[in-house]
């Protein structure tokens, strides 16, 4: 069989696949290397450094730095996309004829250059992104970044065009394929790529409620204090809140019942799951997929959720769904001492291993690429 090389250009430093895109792209280096394509991968080092682990799985690793904000030009190319426009990286990628796989709409700048049409460019779409950067607007308690949140959406709207330059968009969610078709014409479902192979989730009892995000991310910082203030007061219930800067949450607290875990590891993240009774994960931006509700649903007992966080996900059927916070304190009243089963673990298993199937999903990419 001839080798299958493949560009991959990374909005971030994949690894350590800590947050929702960075599990998806590492994930998606390492299944399609074992699947034998040579990965030559570009990424942007804006603080995650070099990690040695990533030549396990490429060929060639190029760093670029990601340009300041204070020389962003007045202009209607968006920031995280002309933060991210390097010419090394434009001529690395025009030099040969391997086709290129570019995470995000961030990394996109390179299909304004003229020599796009030289080769196949295809998109692996995070969010719809001016979307997102709305709910972002919305959710920001800063006037600076709801300024900044408000124009960069706008920026993306207008960028969005130049998408149809690629050969193929590979959207994260249903929600989003359907958005995206709607706009343009190869657009194929590709589920994210997870850090679970199987699903690993404990019966019976857990011993508190957890919700787990980074909360450096003004929608996970939104949901942690939804808990704190609306949902974890008046019950004899203990809550952990675990994530990024988690301790930052403290001082807001007035809740005696809510422990904060700080960056705990990702093998103590998937402890705290795997040992909690119920994973509590609102969230108010129905955008992209949420990694932390796969996990949970990997790894968990029960999952409460809202209904921005099932939306265009089919979840729901393993989720229980609470409109506000009233409904989410009866829920977990009521789940708090309710054994999880087998059955519901069975479940689980019949269904998820066959939707987020990293091998599955990783040879339908190859197809599209490489026919």
């Amino acid at each position: 069989m001839d080798d299958k090389f493949l560009h991959i250009v990374d909005l971030d430093v994949p690894y350590p696949p800590n947050y929702g895109a960075a599990i998806d792209m590492y994930c998606r280096i390492k299944t399609l290397h074992h699947l034998g394509v040579r990965i030559i991968l570009h990424c942007f080092d804006y603080g995650r450094g070099k990690p040695a682990k990533l030549r396990d799985y490429c060929q060639q690793i190029y760093y670029y730095p990601r340009k300041s904000i204070l020389r962003f030009p007045f202009t209607d190319e968006p920031y995280i996309v002309y933060s991210r426009n390097n010419k090394d990286l434009f001529d690395r990628l025009f030099a040969d004829d391997f086709p290129v796989l570019l995470e995000g709409e961030h990394t996109c700048g390179v299909l304004m250059d003229e020599r796009y049409k030289q080769k196949p460019f295809y998109v692996r779409m995070h969010n719809v992104e001016h979307e997102y950067y709305e709910f972002l607007a919305e959710a920001s308690k800063h006037a600076l970044k709801k300024i900044y949140y408000r124009k960069e959406a706008e920026r993306l709207k207008v960028f969005e065009k130049n998408l149809d330059r690629a050969k193929c968009l590979f959207s994260v969610s249903e929600r989003d394929h359907a958005t995206l078709s709607g706009q343009f014409k190869n657009v194929v479902y590709l589920p994210p790529f997870i850090n679970n192979d199987e699903v690993d989730c404990k019966p019976g009892r857990g011993a508190y409620v957890l919700y787990h995000g980074n909360l450096t991310v003004e929608e996970n910082l939104r949901a942690a204090e939804y808990i704190i203030h609306e949902v974890a007061p008046g019950l004899n219930i203990p809550f952990a809140i675990a994530g990024t800067k988690a301790s930052n949450l403290e001082a807001i607290s007035k809740a005696s019942n809510v422990e904060f875990i700080s960056s705990p590891s990702s093998s103590d993240l998937k402890n705290l799951i795997r040992d909690a009774q119920i994973n509590v994960l609102p969230t108010f931006q129905p955008t992209g997929i949420k990694h932390k509700l796969i996990n949970s649903l990997f790894t968990g007992r029960h999952c409460i959720v809202n209904p921005p966080m099932i939306d265009g996900n089919g979840l729901a059927k393993f989720c229980h769904v609470a409109k506000d916070a009233v409904e989410m304190k009866n829920l977990i009243t009521s789940l708090f001492k309710k054994p999880f089963t087998q059955e519901e673990i069975d479940l689980r298993k019949a269904t998820l291993t066959n939707i987020y199937s990293n091998r599955k999903n990783g040879q339908k990419l190859l197809d599209v690429i490489f026919g």
